[in-house]
């Protein structure tokens, strides 16, 4: 008798993964991180301080603490707007890898916070963002996902 319960419960256990298994058959989807795109403000006027002169796009650049390693940036501009897009940061996730820093010049540094989360949920595999916090500026996130940094 007790071999036989034993039996069933393997049995049902099989059963139940081997349906779990197929249950995400076919389908296929994965989001990759999203970008951390910036707008670099004027913190009074809301006027954008690279197409005023204020920093100079070559200079800008987000740096990777735990990781020791510049990320590239690319940006995009019109005449009166600079768009900074790093698309590496969403990538390193957990709680160790949070601390980067923004330079805007060899002087200016602004430690930040970004925190992201690798989730899986319905047979799909996302990431969203945890936590972002950046000391003494005032920030905003757009409907399009643009941070607004006002310095």
């Amino acid at each position: 008798m007790k071999k036989n319960v034993l039996l069933f419960t393997i049995f049902g256990s099989l059963l139940l993964l081997n349906f779990q298994c197929r249950k995400c058959d076919g389908v296929d989807c994965f989001s990759p991180p999203s970008e951390f795109t910036f707008q670099l403000l004027d913190k009074d006027s809301g006027e954008d301080l690279v197409a005023n002169g204020t920093f100079q796009a070559d200079e800008i650049s987000v740096f990777s603490i735990t990781g020791n390693k510049k990320h590239e940036l690319q940006f995009s501009t019109d005449s009166t707007a600079y768009f900074f897009t790093d698309q590496e940061i969403g990538w390193e996730t957990g709680s160790e890898n949070v601390s980067y820093e923004l330079r805007l010049k060899p002087s200016t540094t602004l430690p930040f916070t970004y925190e992201t989360q690798e989730v899986n949920k319905d047979c799909c595999t996302f990431f969203e963002l945890v936590r972002f916090e950046m000391g003494a500026v005032e920030w905003f996130i757009s409907q399009q996902n643009l941070f607004q940094l006002r310095i």
